[in-house]
């Protein structure tokens, strides 16, 4: 009080330190959190789903399960043709992932060597796969070829990659063109030309190899031998065969098709309402602990830079921006401590006359600045959980401030002077003050011990930026509001007071009466009040049973994803014509902005927990942006029911963005011994789950058999005419998947050279034994059907491992708000009832809850405790402390009653609010013991005089 100028230069101080540190602090949309998942792929070409499982999965599985580090319950195996992929996860314990997954990756590279069979070609260990875009960019252009969008995203990756906050960036979508040799197998044999021959011919051709140099003594040239191909025409003219008699000769042109066309593969287009465009995507990510809205403010000024060096019908887009997201969040949480006052204001001025209103208000920006202030000074970044710590803080650090001026203006009531009332009534006040805010602050940080795995990290800044907060908020209220109701309010005269506040006495004057009327009641009836007390506390805990527990909530964003899903065996040529279709239908609607197509592959992990599909010829997803957040929603509304099984042998899944790590909502894991056996407990359940209305996409990762054909030697024969089982192996993938021979380079671009037999994909499964084999003797072939025989079957092309146990997976999507905490209590009852027998597992947000809410609920626990000790430091009494921790409970009804009310799910928020009422509720006993000895003196119901008094 004696030192206010300094006080208030020193708040000046920090305030426009504050205001400052906003612009400049690291910015995020949430803090950084370790995905400890990494695949383990395996490549063992021409072995079937079956045999790859046998020779590769299961020992990798146990080569894997030997790590501790691995969490064996969390990794599963996904088998198919020629692939293994194990979805390998660490332990939350493991702090240090990148050192982990080196020493498992170093093991296996040995145990290829030893203990896998010679066919696997390669394993690779792919950790890297959860990191997430900050920005995700289209380069597209109607007038362009794909060879010079590469070369323009070539340098707009240049010019990026001098932004020094420039992490990661990843080049994907390149559809490279390719030189395809269809060869006519007929042709080969009437010539007599072995197809070895042509492989030779244009493999060595194109071969790079050592030259040397000439004329040493008189110095030395370079000898440099020109590759003969540039064109597809001088490819055509190269001379296949010579007849030895007349010296006629054979080009390739006369046997084969010589072409130039795109390589069948995964591709990305992007749609727009005007045209259509062969799009490539770059994915940039930022580095760690740097703010995300300048580095998002810098790559704008970058690309603008860049644009002006290509062509004016080259165009860059925005698919996804975090920068942008994390703008909006902190505007939109400026914007809410803007209202926030103004409601404070709105509210004290019911309560109170404008000066007392205006004096209290004070305090709520001044204290957020100095909270970002101190965040920034201690290297706390602004992200959604310290922006949600400083939103619960808000009232907190009203009532501080409320809690000085009640007290001052008691006093002068009393006919004190105002410094007198100031200084007394701060000093008073400040050590009941000051153990609440203990109590507030410390209930916050066991659960970040308790709370693990990436919702722990989330949750590891939240209570320092609490204590930052109500430090501030403390200190303020003790050395700035004092001076400023010494400055601003004085006594009242109720003589001199106007109509309006005339009109606050008495509606004051009927609110206290009607409170003591029912205080006395209670009192009359302690029995029928602590019935009730506890019927309201169960009540809320009915109530938690009824609401869909979620505990990370929807994005609101700006777009939403489309998923795919054909048929197994559906080539990508059919899931692109799909693709188009459904794309061509969606950009008419004037709310969608833009569609990247992504056919046959995923698009680069745009969003946290938006886990990207493997690649597959059955898989294209979508990014659709829009153009507005209630378009979004609006649109998934919409198109999900009407789009969802418009394509027959598809399903489409229209997704918006959330936090939730799952897969699907409803996932159960059927696990055994007997894959038969599981197959028709799947087959069942989902007929079941199907016929429930409030779900959708019922489907099972154990997909639908495909045909093989089954080709096996005869060994007599085969060996006479030399031909073996890796040759024909061979002969057959080059026949049917084409073979790589050679390269053209236009710049720095390779065009691979593909050779094909010409007309195969056109072949039926009857007509196969008639495909001429080579055999050892130069220009012999021979039908299949004389050296193998060939006998059609079915096999399933996928086979999945849980835990190295076969399971078949049944999952399935939420319709709407329904509940999945409802559908999976109906979906056990039904598997309890009719295949008891089965081995069930719930995974999905089933699982994630059983994983988070007992962490929570120990979190509760602890937080309660810290309470009871603070209280009981404060009161020294051991039923005083106890009846205070009983009567906080109370809060467990209105917490669940509201969200029951407004249709809102239990989530990590709501949890937080809960801990934010549990700890207000501590502090409002401390406060009323410290006044007791200022309260009016009662007579009424004098067997409860002291209680009634500090009620």
């Amino acid at each position: 009080m004696r030192h206010h100028q300094l006080v208030m230069f020193f708040v000046v101080v920090f305030t426009a330190f504050g205001i400052f540190s906003i612009t400049r602090m690291n910015k995020d949309e949430f803090p950084q959190f370790t995905i400890r998942q990494a695949v383990v792929a395996a490549v063992y070409p021409g072995a079937t789903s079956e045999e790859v499982e046998k020779q590769v999965t299961r020992p990798l599985e146990q080569f894997l399960f030997s790590y501790e580090e691995i969490n064996s319950a969390r990794t599963y195996s996904i088998t198919e043709d020629g692939m293994a992929y194990i979805f390998a996860e660490l332990h939350v314990t493991v702090k240090r992932k990148d050192e982990a997954w080196a020493k498992i990756r170093a093991g296996l590279q040995l145990f290829q060597k030893t203990s896998l069979p010679p066919g696997v070609l390669q394993i690779a260990v792919i950790d890297d796969f959860g990191n997430t875009s900050s920005i995700l960019l289209a380069l597209e252009s109607e007038n362009h070829s794909m060879s010079e969008l590469k070369e323009y995203a070539d340098i707009v990756q240049e010019h990026l990659r001098t932004i020094p906050a420039m992490g990661k960036i990843k080049i994907s979508g390149i559809q490279q063109d390719e030189i395809a040799v269809e060869v006519d197998v007929q042709q080969l044999s009437r010539y007599g030309i072995n197809e070895s021959v042509i492989q030779g011919l244009l493999a060595t051709q194109g071969l790079r190899t050592l030259t040397g140099s000439a004329g040493k003594n008189a110095g030395n040239m370079l000898l440099h031998v020109e590759a003969p191909y540039s064109t597809e025409y001088e490819i055509g003219q190269q001379i296949v065969y010579t007849d030895p008699l007349d010296g006629s000769v054979v080009r390739l042109a006369d046997i084969a098709r010589i072409t130039r066309r795109p390589a069948q593969g995964s591709h990305v287009n992007y749609y727009t309402a005007e045209d259509k465009a062969s799009a490539i995507i770059l994915s940039l990510e930022m580095l760690p602990k740097h703010n995300i809205v300048a580095f998002g403010e810098t790559v704008e000024e970058t690309i603008n830079r860049t644009l002006v060096e290509l062509p004016a019908d080259v165009r860059l887009h925005h698919i996804t921006d975090q920068p942008h997201v994390v703008r909006k969040s902190v505007t939109s949480f400026l914007r809410d401590i803007l209202v926030s006052v103004l409601v404070v204001i709105l509210v004290m001025l019911v309560l109170f006359p404008l000066r007392t209103a205006l004096v209290a208000s004070t305090g709520v920006p001044v204290c957020i600045a100095v909270c970002i202030g101190m965040m920034y000074a201690f290297g706390i970044e602004l992200n959604t959980v310290t922006l949600a710590a400083l939103i619960v803080v808000l009232g907190m650090i009203v009532d501080d401030s409320v809690i000085i001026i009640d007290g001052y203006t008691n006093l002068l009531e009393q006919r004190h002077s105002r410094w007198y009332s100031a200084s007394v009534s701060t000093r008073q006040l400040f050590i009941p003050m000051s153990l609440a805010t203990c109590s507030i602050s410390s209930m916050f940080f066991p659960m970040t011990h308790i709370i693990t795995g990436p919702l722990g990290e989330f949750v590891q800044l939240f209570p320092y930026a609490i204590l930052i907060a109500l430090t501030a908020s403390i200190f303020y209220a003790s050395w700035v509001t004092p001076y400023l109701a010494t400055r601003h309010i004085g006594r009242r005269d109720q003589a001199g007071t106007n109509a309006f506040e005339r009109l606050q006495n008495r509606f004051f004057d009927h609110l206290q009466e009607g409170y003591e009327w029912l205080l006395i009641r209670v009192f009359r009836a302690p029995w029928l009040s602590l019935g009730v007390a506890v019927l309201f506390i169960c009540l809320g805990g009915f109530l938690f049973t009824r609401l869909n527990v979620q505990m990370m909530p929807k994005a609101e964003r700006e777009a939403f994803a489309v998923e795919m899903h054909l048929r197994s065996g559906s080539s990508i040529a059919d899931t692109e014509a799909i693709a188009d279709s459904l794309a061509r239908v969606m950009r008419t609607d004037p709310r969608v902005k833009s569609i990247t197509s992504f056919v046959g592959m995923s698009s680069p992990r745009f969003h946290a927990t938006y886990a990207p599909q493997m690649p597959h010829p059955n898989y294209a997803q979508f990014i659709v942006n829009t153009v507005s957040t209630d378009a979004t929603e609006q649109l998934l509304r919409e198109y999900a029911p009407r789009y969802e099984n418009a394509f027959p042998g598809a399903f489409i899944r229209f997704k918006q963005m959330d936090y939730q790590a799952v897969r699907n909502p409803i996932e159960v894991i059927l696990q055994g011994a007997d894959l038969e056996q599981l197959e028709e407990q799947a087959d069942r359940l989902k007929a079941q789950m199907a016929s429930m209305p409030q779900l959708s996409w019922v489907h099972s990762d154990y997909e639908e058999s495909l045909p093989v054909m089954s080709i096996r030697l005869v060994a007599d024969e085969a060996e006479r005419l030399g031909i073996t089982q890796a040759m024909l192996s061979l002969y057959l993938n080059r026949v049917f998947e084409g073979h790589k021979l050679g390269s053209v380079w236009e710049g720095d671009m390779a065009l691979p050279i593909v050779l094909y037999a010409r007309d195969a994909d056109s072949l039926r499964y009857t007509d196969i034994g008639d495909l001429p084999v080579p055999t050892c003797f130069p220009g012999v072939t021979v039908p299949l059907r004389q050296v193998a025989s060939l006998e059609p079957a079915w096999h399933h092309p996928r086979i999945v491992h849980h835990n190295g146990i076969w399971g078949i997976t049944v999952a399935a999507d939420m319709i709407g708000n329904s509940s999945s905490a409802l559908a999976k209590k109906q979906i056990s009852r039904w598997i309890r009832r009719n295949i008891p027998e089965a081995d069930v597992q719930f995974a999905g947000l089933d699982e994630a809850n059983h994983q988070i809410i007992p962490q929570i609920m120990w979190s509760l626990l602890a937080a309660l405790l810290v309470m009871f000790i603070v209280l009981l430091i404060h009161f020294g009494k051991l039923s005083l402390s106890v009846l205070t921790l009983c009567t906080s409970v109370l809060c467990i009804f209105g917490t669940f009653a509201g969200l029951y009310i407004f249709g809102l799910d239990v989530s990590i928020t709501a949890v937080l609010g809960l801990f934010r009422s549990l700890a207000s509720s501590s502090a409002t006993p401390s406060l009323c013991t410290s006044t007791r000895k200022r309260c009016a003196r009662s007579s009424i119901y004098p067997d409860a005089k002291p209680l009634i008094r500090r009620a």
